[in-house]
């Protein structure tokens, strides 16, 4: 409750300042779709892809809401060297999903001729779905759900390759930890946490329309 109540405030606060942004009568919205490569600690590294809708306050802001999605699959193994032989056991499949909804702010600064740099910052709710298909004398098969506050930093560079369009490029930092609860430990509740912290890279095309 407390994420959705700071998730909530932070996008009102978006719209606040969209509504009272004076330059524009009619504020310019700008879609983003962007892929790249995330390397979460909790997970293997993988393609992450997403977008974003936002309106421009001014030439330089533009305030809206995002949506990432990234997905792996992959095992863990032990390896035994016997003699020449090395011996590989697997013991655990797993497939993890990520999906986050935030609130993102962009701010541009100008580089030269047709090029931007940018930083942003986003905020929001993040969802776990993981899958877990373990191997030996104790093999279960289990799925979880997992949710908590997503944050997250990145910055770049825009090259205006056409009137109201761009390419962009970015490095980014989520410092993301979820969380779920079992209420049917003999200690009483107990709560896991998996984190989803890591640095990616994406690049992808910015267009705008008013």
């Amino acid at each position: 409750m407390k994420i959705i109540k700071i998730f909530t405030s932070s996008l009102m606060v978006a719209l606040f300042i969209w509504g009272s942004a004076p330059v524009f009568s009619q504020p310019m919205s700008v879609t983003t779709l962007k892929a790249g490569f995330f390397n979460p600690k909790a997970s293997k590294a993988g393609f992450i892809f997403g977008g974003s809708y936002t309106w421009a306050v001014d030439q330089s802001v533009d305030v809206g809401i995002a949506v990432d999605y990234f997905r792996k699959n992959h095992s863990e193994d032990s390896t035994i060297v016997q003699g020449d032989e090395t011996l590989r056991i697997k013991y655990v499949d797993l497939t993890t999903n990520i999906l986050p909804i935030y609130g993102i702010i962009n701010i541009k600064f100008p580089a030269g001729i047709g090029m931007d740099y940018f930083i942003s910052g986003g905020v929001g709710y993040e969802m776990l779905f993981r899958k877990e298909q373990t191997y030996g004398p104790n093999s279960s098969k289990n799925s979880r759900y997992y949710s908590g506050f997503k944050w997250l930093i990145s910055a770049g560079l825009m090259y205006r390759i056409g009137y109201r369009s761009s390419f962009i490029a970015e490095a980014f930092y989520d410092g993301t930890i979820v969380s779920r609860e079992k209420k049917d430990e003999p200690t009483g509740l107990a709560r896991y946490e998996v984190d989803l912290s890591g640095f990616g890279i994406r690049a992808g095309i910015r267009m705008g329309f008013q």
